[in-house]
């Protein structure tokens, strides 16, 4: 009797420690998105572009952002699907130059992103046409351990102002595929009346948690 007792104990005890019981797999080094780790970088971004069976179905154009478009980094198992704007965000994504598939709704085309470090977090807007991916603008930010002062914030774009709308000094327009908000405490470099669509501007500010950026310096590039 005491010996059974004791070989029932073992079988649990190996079962427990083994994980053997009940055919449990062990974890994948980085799931669906991945989980943000040390030693990785976080992806995010916005998906633009036309898909091919719209245009070919004569309905005209939409948005990407309203179809069904994953992104994959190429050679692990990170994958997401972006949402209704578009957006997307990939984590636990392994430091190199790191190659992002984009296929669906007619969309099968590739970007690299070289030199991703651990610790990075990069905000990339993509316009996808067809096998044809072009970046639109990339932004990096990397987290320090050691710095608590917000500074991972700060980002910066350049390119040509569109979708204009508001009053100044608290205007809204679009460059590059991010939004762009200013208010009274943005410092524009020339008037506020001259960022108009059409305008080529660089614009310094703070990355907000919808991907937009709330404008501290807005200057027109000559």
């Amino acid at each position: 009797m005491l010996i059974s007792r004791l070989l029932a104990v073992f079988a649990v005890a190996l079962c427990t420690t083994a994980a053997a019981c009940g055919g449990t797999e062990a974890l994948s080094p980085a799931g669906p998105s991945g989980f943000l780790r040390a030693g990785t970088a976080t992806i995010t971004g916005r998906v633009t572009g036309v898909p091919v069976s719209a245009t070919a179905s004569g309905t005209g154009a939409r948005p990407m952002a309203t179809t069904t478009v994953t992104v994959t980094i190429v050679g692990t198992d990170i994958t997401t699907t972006v949402d209704g704007s578009g957006n997307f965000e990939l984590n636990g994504v392994p430091p190199g130059d790191v190659q992002l598939r984009f296929a669906g709704n007619g969309a099968s085309a590739t970007i690299t992103l070289s030199g991703v470090a651990a610790g990075d977090r990069i905000h990339i807007v993509v316009s996808l046409s067809g096998t044809g991916a072009r970046l639109e603008d990339e932004d990096r930010d990397h987290d320090d351990d050691d710095d608590d002062d917000g500074d991972d914030d700060e980002a910066e774009v350049e390119g040509v102002v569109s979708g204009r709308t508001g009053t100044c000094n608290s205007i809204t327009f679009t460059v590059a595929g991010v939004t762009i908000i200013t208010n009274g405490a943005t410092k524009f470099e020339d008037p506020c009346a001259s960022i108009v669509n059409g305008t080529r501007v660089e614009v310094e500010g703070t990355r907000q948690a919808n991907g937009s950026i709330l404008a501290s310096e807005v200057e027109i590039d000559d």
